[in-house]
């Protein structure tokens, strides 16, 4: 292990979640979002504390979502939320600027990088370097780093799923899909209401979808909580048919399945072979929806390999790279950026 002076972190900004690590332990990961001051643009809350308050704002405050499909939607709101997770991972006296290794979308364009690089060095980085979220989840899961084989990893994130083939810690072959859980989220939501006539809020949608997964079960019904409507004095709970919810979920599941296999399809033929022979590496929070894996397993007739916590797959990758920084630096899109 190198001995290192300047402190060091890993950053993987995602649509739904930040996560921090300070070496090989994970320092902070919480929710992307923020509460402001609707006026004043003055933050109230973030992380953790923020999500606890969706739905529970009044008139003069609202929710921040900075980060959309993998990149930066509000600048003003990533750099405030950078600071304060850059400042609670380091300890005193935060003299030094932080070296930085984030983890970003295979497809993202050289803009989004660079308002990524500026926001974490106005947070208060150092050097900043970039790693593809599909390497650093490679990192994580693979018994062997630097394994001449090919491997493919399909991480689905809030907003973007990334598929990559790799090899010698190199991506091959790498897409970013325009789909992720929230997709799958906002889908319950609008079946729900427009099917069943029950309006639900964000965050039961996403247990309904969590419960439901993608597995159909005939005559089987879930229970969703109908959202407050004025003048009621509370939630009403409402029985909706399973089955049909999760067809909908499985179908609108087309785009990662034709992204992988248009991925194969570009894979040189002795890689797709150690693919065929050794399976895919399903990460990311999206990955846990129930019966995703053995939906792909049939669809594209690959074993799909467990992960374990697959939501924190790159984050423990990063810290992995952060602890053997020489062995892996050849392998960044930029080895300093701006």
């Amino acid at each position: 292990m190198e001995l290192h002076v300047v402190p060091r972190l890993g950053l993987d900004l995602g649509t739904g979640k930040t996560a921090l690590a300070a070496g090989k332990k994970i320092a902070y990961s919480e929710p992307t979002m923020l509460v402001a001051e609707s006026k004043s643009h003055r933050v109230l809350y973030y992380g953790a504390a923020a999500a606890e308050r969706v739905g529970k704002l009044g008139p003069g405050s609202e929710m921040i979502r900075p980060v959309e499909r993998g990149a930066i939607a509000d600048y003003a709101a990533t750099r405030f939320l950078l600071r304060k997770v850059f400042y609670r991972a380091m300890r005193p006296p935060r003299v030094l600027k932080p070296m930085v290794v984030a983890a970003v979308p295979v497809r993202l364009n050289s803009v989004e990088e660079r308002a990524l690089c500026d926001a974490a060095r106005e947070a208060g980085a150092g050097q900043i370097y970039l790693v593809p979220c599909n390497l650093a989840s490679y990192v994580a899961v693979s018994k062997n780093a630097n394994d001449p084989r090919g491997s493919l990893v399909v991480d689905i994130g809030s907003g973007v799923t990334d598929i990559s083939v790799l090899a010698s810690n190199e991506i091959i072959v790498g897409r970013t899909l325009e789909h992720g859980g929230d997709d799958l989220t906002a889908l319950v939501q609008r079946v729900l209401e427009m099917s069943f006539g029950v309006v639900t809020s964000r965050d039961e949608a996403i247990r309904a979808k969590i419960n439901i997964g993608a597995i159909p079960r005939a005559d089987e019904k879930v229970i969703v909580k109908q959202a407050k409507m004025q003048g009621e004095a509370g939630t009403r709970e409402v029985k909706v048919p399973q089955e049909s919810i999760s067809e909908f979920m499985i179908q609108s599941l087309k785009p990662l399945f034709d992204g992988i296999l248009d991925a194969l399809e570009e894979t040189p033929p002795e890689l797709y072979e150690d693919i065929y022979f050794r399976g895919m590496f399903l990460t990311g929070g999206g990955s846990r929806l129930k019966g995703l894996a053995r939906l792909l397993e049939e669809r594209l007739q690959l074993k799909v390999n467990p992960v374990d916590e697959p939501e924190l797959s790159v984050i423990r990758g990063i810290g992995q790279i952060l602890a053997d920084f020489g062995k892996f630096r050849e392998f960044f899109r930029h080895h300093v950026t701006f």
